[in-house]
This record gives C-alpha cells, structure tokens and sequence, in this order.
C-alpha cells in the first residue's frame, strides 16, 4: 500500500490509476469523521481512473492516530489534517501519470471542510467539491480565491445543517467563483436514491467540465451507464 510522509507520520493512500500512458487530472477524496469507510464516493474510484482521472483516498486521519473523529477532535486536530492535505496534493503532483496542473478534491462532511479549507489557500488546487460540508469561519474570512465549486447539501442535515451551504455560496459569490449548489429536499446527512444518482452525476459532470477539460465527453456516458446500473441492482 502506498504511503506519503506529513511530519513525523506515514500516511496511507490508496492509489487508483489508468491503465494506459499518458497525464491525466488527480482527483484526491476525503472521508468523513467516520473515517475511510464512510465515503461513499470512494465506492466509484475505480470507475474514475477508468475514464481518466488517477485518484487518491487520502487516509488523513493517520497523522494524528485518529478512528472517530468528535467535535473535539476536529477542533483540536484540523491544522495537522490540513497539513496532510497540503502534503497529500504534493504527493499527487509528482506521480508520473498526474498531470500537476489539474488537481481536484472531493471531500465529504468533514472532508468538505478540509477541501473548501485547503481550496482557498493553496493555487495547486483547480477544482473543488464539497458534500454536505462547509468551511470554517476564519477560513472564509481570509480567502482570497476559490478555484470552480460543486456543494451539495441535503435540506434535513442535522449533522451539517444547511446554512453551511449557503454560507459557502455567499462566500464563493464573493469571490466570484464558479460553482454550482444543489440542495437536496428531503435528504439529511446521507444522500438516498435518486438523490444519490443525481450527487454522483452532478459531480462527474462538474469534474469533466472543470478538471478533465480534455477528454470527450462521449467518455462519460459509459460511466452514467454503470452508476445507474449500480444504483437499481
């Protein structure tokens, strides 16, 4: 299993790539406070390499021995997580199939807010998406730049409630960002259903559009093709 160093710690990676040559966007995911099995994007990471992207599941919570991470994890913990994101995009830029230019992240509940976090402070990022995140106060307020923005939020979370999304949108509004905000009605912390369906192909196309750039578009359709096939089964 591959690692990277942050400080004095290994940190594990799980590394999915294309199989042809070539340079291609990086895309690196970020769990929740559940830890790396509660991502449910992950789930999807082969498909992703499939069509072009080498992804990484970055497991941040190694920096600091962490399972479950309460509120006062989080709060004690968060700088050391951002400096493991910030080592985990410099272990991505120097793989040999990663294109450095094109770097994205995806980062669920408390992920989101350590990829908005990182987002808008570090210009190697060039595509952000949050799920059900947000970002912290002292972030928002020092942020000079956001690169494009997908938030998605369920109008029920009570876990993230929704203003977190919509203090995003105020702030990507001023920053004039791109981005896009869908807020599921009748979905809490967890997206169900169709609600889920649509998450996964609104990010995939925000991807395509914003990090990809590149690549047809015809390369997309396959991949709606299995996700729904996924979805039903």
């Amino acid at each position: 299993m591959p690692y990277f160093a942050s400080k004095d710690k290994q940190i594990e990676v799980v590394e999915f790539e294309p199989g042809r040559a070539g340079k291609f966007p990086a895309l690196l995911i970020l769990h929740g406070a559940n830890g790396p099995m509660g991502t449910f994007i992950g789930d999807y990471a082969q498909h992703l390499a499939n069509i072009g992207y080498v992804v990484f599941l970055v497991h941040y919570f190694d920096r600091t021995n962490t399972y479950y991470a309460d509120r006062a994890e989080m709060q004690e913990h968060f700088s050391d997580w951002i400096e493991v994101l910030e080592d985990a995009i410099g272990n991505a830029a120097h793989h040999p199939k990663v294109d450095p230019e094109r770097i994205g992240l995806i980062g669920y509940s408390l992920g989101g807010f350590l990829s908005l976090s990182v987002a808008s402070q570090d210009p190697r990022v060039s595509a952000v998406v949050s799920i059900v995140g947000g970002i912290p106060e002292a972030f928002a307020q020092r942020a000079r730049r956001m690169p494009p923005a997908l938030i998605l939020h369920g109008a029920n979370d009570t876990r993230v409630p929704v203003k977190e999304a919509q203090r995003i949108e105020e702030l990507l509004q001023r920053l004039n960002t791109p981005y896009e905000l869908k807020i599921y009605r009748g979905q809490g912390h967890f997206f169900r259903g169709a609600a889920q369906i649509d998450a996964l192909t609104r990010t995939f196309a925000f991807l395509q559009k914003h990090l990809h750039r590149k690549s047809p578009l015809n390369l997309f359709t396959p991949l709606l093709s299995q996700l729904l096939k996924a979805a039903t089964s």
